[in-house]
């Protein structure tokens, strides 16, 4: 079992170094303070353990298991069900996932190439699953249970270009009929929905129904692409919940956790690889996610991306009252083959990511690898060099073990308040989008939206339509942002109409709500209920344009659309208007809250066009974050910090990344910050646990100010009693 503290961890795979160096390697991670070693979730795993069906190979997981055991180490073992070996596509030549041009996946490339609703597979995944667990549930050295690895389709493609579509064997299209009766019970009912201009299949019997070959760019039916993503994405979750029941009738005492992402470059919201995070964190004990953000740098092209990507996985669990781990992060050097690496990781990258991870809830976070391999040259990180001995990096992880050994158990029990500001996002308006083509603007917009809350110093969480239904969850957000939601269902619009007569902000812009239930127009914008919320009609608009607004004086710059508002209440207060005159944002009191709605984009605006329309609007709502950070010579968000709130010790976790480009925004290496804490208790002593020292502040009101010292690429930690 795993103690109540944060969890230092690292992946290991014996099967990949010298038998003889394992010890070594053991008692290295023990020195770092590393506390439990992940292994056989895809490498070292099934393939390797069961090379012949029956014939099990355990004897190497045996003695690692046993040296982990005398070194005081846990270990969290996969299920290994990503990487089956070669024996199953030989005895089910049917097994491999089928992609949209009806070629299988191909053996010996990447992971999860054997068709989930197979029979075989399946039969044979539960034999394996539980000689695995039974042969390991009463071992003292094992930790947790890995659940799969990265579920969802493979996201690099086979050739240039998109990835491809799965799956399409028989067993997935003869599933997919079963899910499709559930939801629709009869034909007639199919026939409405996939309704098509262009060729408009009439179906007289089940059998005739095939999932979309192509996405609706191809012009076919939007709600057939929605249901056939949908379809995976219950599937996926389906299976997940399967591993972790099939686990829990076998050993209820361990922890069960498996792994996924957000924003992954190839896939950024999971429609093609059928992910759904959300409710996958409703099926196992701890849901993990794996944070890069030096692969394709992105530290340099999207400052915000990890604190995006945290608060995304964070608010997976948040409603569930759960936490998440970070189940990997990169250790060293990162991708790129013999050109790269992407990102040259340091012990610096290595302390801003695990107390990022730290500062955003996570409470256990897992270098994917410890030390790395000879035969896969393609930089995959690594805490040691290829020979198991020290590099630069291995010092920081030290001192990362140490500032966690001390402080592990505090920082546990202390979690990130509820955000005041929640972004509102669906899992059917991206797979709509992403069949469009039109997906990118939707992350721009997601971006955009993120960015000027997050440079604002507001906690941001993100919720979705299933979220929206409890009304009392969502009453406690002062604002819900809606970026780009095109797709918006009577029922949404009926949760958000009462979220704001029950006080809430609610800001809308552009195609709020164009499209509603089967992905089909609706009549009316913005939608339903809302329009009576914003007080406005959308009667006309402009699109690929970039219209001038004029607010409180000042002249700012639109994104893409310019939309015509017909103000349908007296009361509605025009705040901003288009050089034409016509309403550019609205205000409409209703009820106990206020809508405000943006006849434009004003978060592509800022993120695009350095606009700061949605930024000045923010500032006239008097809302202000809970905790406020002020310095000089910014340009993005140099300077992160984060308040967690626990029972006895709260802590502010502080750190900072400067763009290439921004020079001089250090001064010797130094930098004067000023934070400004919102306090809901009072504070004796502040002590910074990186410097051994206590920190100065004062009580303003119900605030608390600190002014001090950050030093470049330095991670912060004060403890606050």
């Amino acid at each position: 079992m795993l103690d109540k503290r944060i969890i230092y961890s690292a992946g290991y795979y014996p099967l990949m170094q010298e038998r003889k160096d394992w010890e070594q390697d053991i008692l290295r991670m023990k020195a770092a303070g590393i506390q439990l070693i992940r292994t056989a979730e895809l490498f070292n795993t099934w393939d390797q353990i069961e090379p012949e069906k029956g014939k099990f190979r355990f004897e190497f997981l045996d003695d690692f298991f046993d040296l982990c055991q005398k070194h005081g180490m846990k270990i969290l073992l996969g299920t290994g069900t990503a990487a089956p070996p070669y024996w199953i596509h030989e005895k089910y030549p049917d097994v491999n996932i089928l992609n949209n041009h009806g070629q299988q996946y191909p053996n010996n490339v990447s992971y999860t190439w054997a068709c989930i609703n197979h029979v075989g597979y399946l039969n044979e995944s539960e034999r394996y699953i539980k000689t695995l667990v039974n042969r390991y549930k009463d071992h003292e050295a094992l930790g947790a249970y890995q659940i799969h690895n990265e579920f969802g389709f493979p996201f690099m493609p086979l050739r240039e270009g998109d990835i491809d579509i799965y799956c399409y064997c028989d067993h997935c299209k003869a599933k997919f009929k079963k899910w499709l009766k559930n939801k629709y019970k009869t034909l007639d009912d199919v026939n409405y929905a996939y309704r098509w201009g262009a060729t408009n299949t009439h179906y007289t019997d089940w059998s005739q129904i095939e999932p979309p070959m192509t996405k609706p760019t191809s012009w076919s039916s939007v709600t057939r692409w929605l249901d056939w993503r949908l379809y995976w994405m219950d599937n996926f979750v389906e299976f997940i919940s399967w591993q972790n029941k099939l686990i829990k009738t076998l050993d209820a005492e361990h922890v069960t956790s498996t792994n996924t992402f957000f924003l992954k470059s190839q896939d950024p919201l999971g429609v093609l690889t059928g992910v759904d995070q959300f409710e996958v964190a409703k099926v196992v004990d701890q849901v993990g996610y794996d944070l890069y953000p030096g692969s394709g740098n992105k530290l340099e092209s999207k400052p915000e991306f990890s604190s995006m990507f945290l608060d995304m996985a964070e608010s997976t669990v948040k409603p569930l009252n759960k936490k998440y781990w970070l189940l990997e992060t990169e250790s060293g050097p990162i991708n790129g083959w013999v050109l790269g690496p992407h990102r040259n990781v340091n012990g610096q990258d290595l302390k801003r990511n695990i107390f990022e991870a730290v500062g955003h809830n996570s409470k256990l976070t897992l270098y994917q690898g410890w030390r790395e391999w000879d035969f896969q040259p393609l930089h995959w990180g690594a805490i040691v060099d290829l020979d198991g001995q020290p590099t630069n990096r291995t010092k920081s992880a030290e001192e990362i073990g140490a500032i966690l050994k001390e402080n592990g158990e505090s920082l546990y029990n202390a979690s990130k308040p509820k955000g005041k500001v929640a972004l509102l996002i669906s899992k059917e308006n991206a797979i709509v989008l992403n069949g469009m083509g039109q997906e990118a603007f939707l992350i721009k917009a997601m971006r955009g939206a993120y960015r000027v809350f997050w440079e604002k110093g507001y906690d941001i969480d993100f919720i979705t339509p299933d979220i929206l239904e409890n009304g009392d969850y969502i009453s406690e957000y002062s604002i819900i942002y809606m970026p780009f939601l095109a797709m918006v269902t009577q029922e949404m619009a009926q949760s958000l109409n009462k979220y704001v007569e029950a006080g809430g902000t609610l800001i809308g812009a552009a195609r709020l709500g164009m499209l509603g239930k089967y992905g089909w127009y609706n009549h009316k914008m913005p939608c339903f209920d809302l329009m009576n919320t914003f007080g406005v009609e959308v009667t006309e608009v402009v699109s690929n344009t970039n219209p001038n607004i004029t607010y409180n004086h000042k002249s700012y710059t639109g994104h893409w659309h310019k939309e015509s508002l017909e103000l349908k209440k007296d009361d509605v207060n025009v705040l901003a208007r288009f050089n034409n005159d016509t309403p550019a944002v609205t205000l409409n009191n209703h009820g106990k809250g206020r809508a405000i709605y943006i006849a434009t984009h004003p978060e592509v605006a800022y993120l695009e066009d350095n606009s700061y329309l949605l930024w000045d609007l923010i500032d006239s709502l008097n809302i202000k974050p809970q905790l406020k950070l002020d310095y000089s010579n910014r340009k993005d968000k140099e300077v992160d910090a984060h308040y967690l709130e626990g029972e006895n010790e709260d802590w502010i976790i502080i750190t900072n990344y400067v763009n290439q480009k921004h020079s001089g925004f250090f001064n010797n290496d130094k930098k004067k910050v000023r934070i400004d804490l919102e306090a809901t208790k009072t504070y004796k002593e502040l002590f910074d646990v990186t410097e051994d020292k206590p920190v100065e502040f004062k009580i303003e009101g119900n605030r608390v100010c600190i002014e001090l010292e950050i030093i470049k690429n330095e991670v912060k930690l004060i403890k606050l009693k």
